[in-house]
């Protein structure tokens, strides 16, 4: 895992549109399946499409969203469900899956780009950070993407400096920011980017020591396509999680008395007699071996 400490952020093109606080959720999710909502435009379009529209297969279900973004920072948005300004116990995280077509790097010296950023609030509901995957095609080299991680759009996605990941397979790409306290009290964000599997092709944690989580630092503002030299984008699967810590079930049936089947969520239980019928068949099963 790659460690950039950095002092940047993009306040200047915070969204002047999403100042308004609204309730906010723990989790939220769209796959568009149905609708497109819980995603705005800031001068940009998003249009739910079926799966096979313009040959792009949706990363799961039947539908996915169409982008358009300017690259004058007209793009769209969501609110992943309400803005935070009090940064949840263990964190959270947002994804969104992105389609990377490498026919749209078949000339050597393409340089089209795009920026996403998922960015954070201070405990006034206020901006306070932005953190950016910088995603382009490679002109250097024919059939490649490259991305990277700052704090500022637009961003150079092949910037050595940032250590960029190279992609050269058409596909769905999940792109991942884990917000959490470093073990200090200080935001460090995780940004990852993932295959259509599940698998981490690589990872960059960006922290600056300002950012105190309760102090500077609230809870998530927007998931936002700032710029794009795209004439569209593809994505599904947008979502943001509270962090939830795994909560093991009682060592023994007395431990599920009392209420205490209702803290285990590794599994969570229906009531008392179902976790202590849990607890007992892995007791005997334990002492069979």
């Amino acid at each position: 895992m790659k460690k950039i400490a950095t002092f940047l952020f993009v306040g200047a093109i915070a969204l002047a549109t999403a100042v308004t606080q609204v309730g906010a959720v723990s989790s939220f999710f769209n796959g568009f399946e149905t609708d497109t909502d819980g995603w705005f435009s800031n001068g940009g379009v998003i249009t739910r499409v079926a799966s096979g529209t313009n040959g792009v297969p949706s990363a799961d279900g039947s539908y996915h969203a169409e982008v358009e973004v300017g690259a004058d920072f007209t793009g769209v948005f969501t609110r992943w469900g309400g803005y935070e300004s009090v940064f949840p116990s263990n964190g959270y995280v947002t994804e969104v899956d992105v389609y990377l077509d490498t026919a749209d790097n078949s000339v050597l010296g393409t340089d089209d780009r795009f920026d996403y950023s998922s960015a954070v609030n201070d405990p006034g509901g206020n901006h306070r950070r932005d953190f950016i995957f910088s995603v382009g095609t490679d002109p250097l080299v024919t059939g490649q993407f490259a991305v990277s991680a700052s704090n500022n759009a637009p961003g150079w996605p092949s910037d050595p400096a940032r250590d960029p990941l190279f992609i050269d397979t058409t596909g769905w790409y999940t792109f991942s920011h884990t917000f959490q306290d470093d073990g200090s009290g200080v935001l460090e964000v995780i940004m990852e980017v993932k295959d259509s599997s599940g698998t981490v092709l690589d990872s960059w944690t960006l922290s600056d020591s300002s950012d105190v989580i309760g102090t500077t630092v609230g809870g998530n503002r927007y998931g936002w396509f700032v710029t794009s030299d795209f004439p569209m984008l593809e994505i599904d699967n947008s979502s943001k999680e509270d962090i939830v810590p795994v909560v093991n079930p009682p060592a023994d049936k007395e431990g599920c008395k009392d209420g205490g089947w209702q803290a285990s969520n590794n599994p969570e239980f229906k009531n008392q007699g179902d976790c202590i019928s849990y607890v007992t068949a892995n007791e005997n099963a334990s002492g069979n071996r």
